[in-house]
């Protein structure tokens, strides 16, 4: 299970002006204990409906029923279409579990198309053949711009090239009873898949919309729950600094609130990981950003390639961040360097490329303890689909908590909905 090291936040490891001694970090997590118990006594409630997703098991069999039945159509392409977290989530499985390069080598593909420029769709377009192609369109309201727009250049392009076949092609997710999604499902006869009314967009990476796309490339669904349950009962035992999303929760709001670092990066030491970091942006960024002065700012990175764009600015630039690693402690595949480099580089003649990204890790978090910047390490087992459903469901508990710390509806935006209406009324002429 993902174990969270937590050295790096210490008075004696980076220094009294925002170090923590024990006594008081062990304090602060048991002061803010209650609110484990409130976020599971609002399992169930507005919002609070991620919490109960690992338990659909017929929502599951439903899910692998339609998948494999899709198999004898032999698609080339799931084409996914959606924005925000209709797309973050499936952006962050594919290539959690999938790898960086399987859209080269391996069919059927899983593609997202989550924005409207003209000359990324265009490419898309160009690229692929309609014809192997299952289009996945989600939205919960059904009425979303721009995967709405997506639909309709998509049903254009299918009724010409497949004819009366085109509805095949399609396979909606959407809320379960209202919008406009659910109304040309139901008149078209297309299939569709349900978004909860209480699961928020940014919380459903476990519901249809990340399992879905999930189980029609061959990816393992059921992990994907097993892992989040696992990791829901972890966080429903656990005590005080021995709970990861109590603890990360704690520490989040303390470095922001005490010690005005109202920035967190989130850095992964592994490219599997990376959109997992970008899917953890927007939830942070839409559940706690409210009121004018609440949230932290998220940030993210990618070791170690950034700590050769960024790390100078960390170190010595303002001291406003608090940060967070993942650090996957098994990687799936490792190289060796033979005896072929010759001085100064013959230091690395002999080591594998998993040591030398596991040194580059500890070389950043150290030198960031070293100039007392605050950091902490999510040790993650593998990256295989029941780990990927722990940290999914990890950093959902963590910022349902962080809302209730900060005195914030964690599950609201009316940031992003206020510029949805002003986009409309530009698009409507008004």
């Amino acid at each position: 299970m993902i174990k969270i090291n937590r050295q790096n936040i210490l008075k004696a490891k980076i220094g009294p002006k925002n170090g923590m001694e024990p006594a008081v970090l062990r304090e602060l997590c048991m002061a803010k204990q209650p609110l484990v118990a409130a976020v599971l006594r609002s399992a169930g409630k507005e919002g609070y409906g991620f919490l109960k997703l690992p338990d659909n098991a017929k929502l599951l069999k439903q899910i692998q029923t339609f998948a494999a039945a899709q198999k004898k159509y032999k698609w080339e392409n799931i084409l996914v279409l959606g924005i925000g977290g209709s797309a973050l989530g499936v952006t962050a499985i594919k290539e959690a579990l999938l790898g960086c390069f399987h859209d080269v080598f391996r069919k059927p593909r899983l593609l997202v198309l989550d924005n409207v420029d003209p000359v990324f769709i265009t490419d898309a377009a160009e690229r692929l053949d309609m014809k192997k192609t299952l289009f996945v369109v989600i939205s919960k309201s059904g009425t979303t711009v721009e995967p709405m727009a997506l639909f309709a250049l998509a049903k254009e392009k299918m009724m010409k090239t497949a004819g009366k076949n085109w509805k095949k092609h399609f396979v909606f997710i959407t809320d379960p009873r209202v919008g406009l999604l659910r109304e040309i499902a139901g008149n078209e006869g297309i299939a569709a898949f349900e978004v909860p009314p209480n699961v928020g967009g940014r919380y459903s990476v476990l519901s249809s919309v990340g399992l879905l796309p999930a189980a029609l490339a061959g990816l393992d669904a059921a992990g994907l729950l097993k892992g989040a349950k696992k990791m829901r009962g972890l966080i429903a035992k656990a005590k005080g600094e021995e709970n990861p999303a109590l603890l990360l929760a704690a520490l989040q709001h303390y470095f922001d609130k005490e010690k005005k670092k109202p920035m967190t990066v989130v850095m992964p030491y592994c490219n599997e990981l990376w959109r997992v970091a970008d899917w953890y942006r927007q939830l942070l960024a839409e559940s706690i950003g409210k009121n004018g002065h609440s949230g932290p700012t998220p940030l993210s990175a990618l070791g170690a390639t950034d700590q050769h764009s960024q790390v100078q600015l960390w170190n010595e630039g303002p001291d406003n961040k608090f940060f967070i690693f993942l650090r996957v402690i098994s990687q799936a595949a490792d190289l060796k360097i033979g005896k072929i480099l010759p001085k100064p580089m013959d230091f690395l003649n002999g080591k594998t490329l998993g040591r030398i990204l596991d040194a580059s890790y500890k070389g950043t978090s150290e030198s960031l303890a070293k100039n007392g910047r605050p950091n902490v390490t999510l040790e993650i087992p593998k990256t295989d689909a029941e780990t990927v459903g722990a940290l999914f469901m990890l950093f959902e508990f963590q910022v349902a908590l962080l809302g209730l710390m900060y005195g914030v509806n964690a599950f609201n935006q009316p940031g992003v909905e206020h510029g949805k209406q002003i986009t409309k009324k530009i698009l409507s002429g008004r």
